[in-house]
């Protein structure tokens, strides 16, 4: 009885912690701006979103995401949201083709290897034969 009550009131909890009203409680402490002393002045900010000035490489990052469908319908200014969400989801597209290109070459070379192998031929042959033709060489000269 003691461990149920104990489990409930522990999952009672935990799903306090991720409620939403929660998440706003904790970002309103995090955003309250301390006591102005008089005759301080206070910068006030534009109102509306943050906007970033978009280079040529940020243009091709949001065609590539499909945020827009040209790079000339790409606005001269964008929001830090957009941005930052096309980069992470470019960053994404790039890692994940980079672990596919591993794969291949992974697999590339155990093929690769497989077939030398049943050849005959190893690194240590390789190497043998060409200190032979350099000693050739060399008697040669």
């Amino acid at each position: 009885m003691l461990s149920r009550q104990f489990i409930r009131s522990s999952q009672l909890h935990i799903m306090r912690c991720f409620t939403r009203s929660s998440i706003t409680r904790k970002i309103n402490k995090m955003d309250k701006v301390p006591p102005q002393k008089n005759n301080e002045t206070i910068k006030k900010a534009v109102i509306g979103t943050r906007m970033h000035r978009v280079t040529d490489f940020d243009k091709r990052v949001l065609v590539w995401v499909k945020r827009y469908p040209s790079i000339a319908d790409v606005p001269m200014d964008v929001t830090v949201d957009c941005i930052l969400t096309a980069r992470n989801k470019a960053r994404i597209k790039v890692c994940n083709y980079m672990i596919i290109a591993t794969l291949i070459g992974c697999i590339g070379a155990v093929i690769l290897g497989k077939r030398d192998a049943s050849e005959g031929r190893n690194l240590v042959k390789q190497r043998e034969e060409w200190l032979q033709t350099q000693i050739e060489k060399d008697k040669n000269k």
